[in-house]
């Protein structure tokens, strides 16, 4: 096996191949080492080299002989944090490819249906262009679970000479947690319901994750609508079926599925519906706690549709589940998100988005760093200050410097954390000068709104190098 140098002079046509990934959350970066693993052990011996996207140039790649792209896609079609400056610099103008063959596996989820693997398609479209060959067609993947996708590029990685399968790149099945605190954090807020919920493993192994990383939840249907259902239609719940790559009861199947209507079931082969059920979606959470408290912490708001019905995850975790009840959760780890150096930091979000941010001064009071400045936004003071006991403790401890928070509905016009970020800029100049990192945890509008206000405040080349050098890290939903 030879992870080498990127730029090590190998002769042509010797194996050399190029496994490039643009990440936002973790896993194409964490797909794109398991394939070169695979192709770097396999029948072939590739030599195989690694590298961030974002920290090549259009020669670079030209080079590369054969390249391999795993990249996810962010917001509407957009490149992944760690990729924005390429798109800029390199994308931007027109390359030559000529002698490159190349393949994109793109992740994406089809939830976002008009930018589903947006980047992905992009850099496909850009390559082409500069006369690079495909060695095969993009394969773009839905979500963590998409075994179809997962194996068309498992068996293209084994025609090129790996020893691999879908079932070795995927994330493994979830854990089982069991629901241990719920509380409401806001009543009477102006906004919706926030929820602390606390869960505990059930094998304390699972107590092991970093700050800055990520839940992912399956939602469930409540048993009585699971037996409900079966018996209706005389179905027995215990009956196995291949689903998901597992045996799995089929009460089980049900629970973890948008269950039909019962016009749906009829005169259909049991098979035949098993197959044909839509399945939940995984949700995904930032974790608010360290492993050393013995239990993992969320933040969740509880999402009412125009219907009145609840969201899928948060209507789970915050009204159905029961206590003590099981949670199937898996672990995400989401490098891009870690804590960055030991330094001064800013640390930017809004709602729920302060999970993210309390996983990191919990990080940082534990070893005893100060100077972090918290900049947070949300609905009203006299309902939505999150952990206010925390935030005391970490004033008084001296973890945090300085606090900064802006409530919307506090003020006319209404103000938020973006606007807070603004008007401290000349602040946030001299911390950044010290080498503070900047952490931004929240949504996408609030993430665009702070991302506007910080390039008018130190110019995009500048968190274009923080982000290369790790200083600038976001967690968006």
């Amino acid at each position: 096996m030879v992870f080498g140098s990127l730029f090590k002079t190998v002769p042509k046509g010797g194996g050399k191949i190029l496994v490039a990934f643009a990440s936002q959350t973790g896993a194409a970066e964490r797909i794109a080492w398991l394939s070169a693993n695979a192709l770097a052990t396999g029948l072939a011996k590739h030599r195989v080299s690694v590298a961030a996207l974002g920290a090549l140039t259009a020669a670079q790649i030209a080079g590369a002989g054969t390249l391999l792209v795993v990249t996810s896609t962010y917001g509407a079609g957009e490149a992944p944090d760690s990729a924005r400056a390429f798109v800029r610099k390199q994308m931007a103008a027109a390359a030559s490819f000529k002698g490159l063959d190349f393949a994109v596996l793109a992740l994406g989820d089809r939830k976002y249906d008009a930018t589903f693997c947006g980047f992905g398609k992009s850099l496909d479209r850009w390559l082409v262009a500069g006369k690079a060959k495909r060695l095969f067609d993009i394969v773009c993947v839905d979500g963590d679970d998409d075994d179809a996708a997962m194996t068309k590029w498992s068996e293209q990685l084994n025609r090129l000479g790996a020893e691999t399968s879908a079932g070795q790149l995927m994330p493994g099945p979830p854990q089982d947690w069991l629901l241990a605190e719920r509380r409401l954090l806001n009543p009477s807020s102006p906004g919706g319901e926030t929820w602390h919920v606390a869960l505990t493993p059930g094998n304390p192994a699972h107590l092991n994750w970093t700050a800055g990383d990520i839940a992912e939840i399956w939602p469930r249907n409540t048993d009585a609508a699971v037996a409900a259902f079966l018996a209706r239609h005389g179905l027995d719940g215990g009956k196995s079926f291949r689903w998901r790559g597992q045996w799995t009861f089929l009460s089980d199947i049900i629970a973890h599925s948008r269950i039909p209507q019962d016009h749906e079931v009829e005169g259909i082969a049991l098979d035949w519906l098993v197959e044909r059920l839509e399945a939940f979606p995984h949700r995904e959470y930032s974790i608010a706690s360290l492993p050393g408290s013995g239990r993992m912490e969320l933040l969740v708001r509880k999402a009412v549709k125009n219907d009145g019905s609840l969201g899928l995850g948060s209507g789970w975790l915050t009204h159905y589940a029961q206590p003590g009840g099981v949670i199937k959760l898996r672990l995400r780890p989401n490098p891009n998100f870690h804590p960055p150096a030991d330094g001064p930091q800013i640390l930017i979000g809004a709602g729920t988005g302060f999970a993210g941010l309390r996983a990191h001064l919990l990080h940082r009071q534990h070893k005893k760093l100060g100077e972090a400045w918290l900049l947070f936004g949300e609905r009203s003071a006299a309902t939505d200050i999150y952990y206010a006991e925390d935030i005391k403790a970490w004033q008084a401890d001296g973890t945090l410097a300085r606090t900064d928070m802006v409530f919307s509905r506090d003020s006319l016009p209404k103000r938020h954390v973006q606007h807070l970020v603004a008007e401290r800029g000349t602040e946030i100049c001299a911390w950044l000068e010290r080498g503070a990192s900047l952490l931004v945890c929240g949504g996408l509008d609030m993430a665009a709104g702070v991302q506007e206000a910080l390039v008018a405040i130190c110019g995009q080349d500048r968190l274009d190098r923080m982000t290369q050098a790790g200083l600038y890290r976001r967690d968006i939903y």
